[in-house]
């Protein structure tokens, strides 16, 4: 298959455990508090991220065949493989991809699941061993960034196997907090070309492009809305640091306000569904 076989994941492994041995102390103490700060220090990130309770499980026999598309900071990746996952992860930035190869690294047997590349999702698709590959799709915050959305959820059906999963969030289309900006770019420059999806749109989406939508919820609390007003309208340039110094009081703020809902994220589970289960429904 794509991705990582059974028959590389011992050398992979040798070799992750290698690359660890080599980094410098700096760098390992840089990668133990990315790790400690997991799922990363976007709030709207750490809400959605309680979706990888919903990962398939598999065993080392018989691993889930993971595609992470934009791989973030390999986190969900890793989630999968702690579930008996093969991943590879896919993006279009090399720097992004660099950055995943480390904490893969870091994470030494774990990261040996991994794999990262820069490619696109049309050109994977293309490959015939690509092709009904994957248990398994991760699209985390990326279709509000693609023009032809449903080009890319027929490529990823295009990789699924048979009845696999895609599992999609997107910011929610009427969420009102951010509204005192633009919030969508008029061409594919890295920002939204759509400020989202209502859960509508997107499971019809997902209909259209030959899978069925089998779960949906929202994400969002009252404590991230706060929060995130905090990173953006107080520490502005200086996010990074203030976040990282002032972490636990963020993080009691987000805890203080987590029993009121304020929806910002939409999430669908879909299944992949057959060439007959859809010439049925001609």
């Amino acid at each position: 298959m794509t991705g990582i076989d059974t028959a590389s994941h011992h050398a992979l492994g040798s070799s992750s455990e290698s690359s660890r041995s080599t980094m410098s102390l700096a760098t390992r103490l840089r990668l133990t508090l990315k790790y400690w700060l997991w799922p990363g220090i976007n709030w709207v990130s750490r809400d959605k991220a309680a979706v990888v309770s919903m990962l398939q499980r598999g065993t080392p026999e018989a691993p889930v065949r993971t595609l992470d598309c934009g791989c973030g900071n390999a986190y969900f990746a890793h989630e999968a493989v702690k579930r008996g996952a093969t991943c590879l992860g896919i993006t279009i930035h090399d720097w992004e991809r660099q950055s995943c190869e480390e904490m893969a690294s870091f994470l030494g047997e774990a990261g040996a699941s991994m794999e990262f590349r820069v490619q696109r999702l049309d050109d994977l698709a293309n490959d015939p061993d690509a092709q009904g590959s994957f248990d398994q799709v991760l699209l985390f915050d990326v279709i509000e960034h693609i023009r032809d959305d449903r080009a890319a959820m027929r490529q990823i059906r295009t990789l699924l196997n048979e009845d696999g999963l895609v599992y999609i969030t997107t910011p929610d289309r009427d969420y009102q907090a951010n509204a005192d900006h633009l919030r969508v770019t008029r061409t594919e420059d890295g920002w939204h070309v759509r400020n989202g999806y209502t859960l509508e749109q997107l499971e019809r989406l997902m209909e259209d492009c030959g899978l069925e939508p089998v779960d949906h919820l929202r994400f969002g609390t009252l404590g991230t809305t706060i929060v995130t007003r905090i990173q953006h309208k107080v520490f502005r340039s200086a996010i990074l640091p203030m976040t990282v110094l002032t972490f636990p009081l963020l993080k009691l703020i987000a805890w203080l306000g987590s029993p009121w809902n304020d929806r910002h994220t939409v999430f669908v589970l879909a299944r992949k569904r057959s060439d007959q289960e859809l010439a049925a429904r001609v």
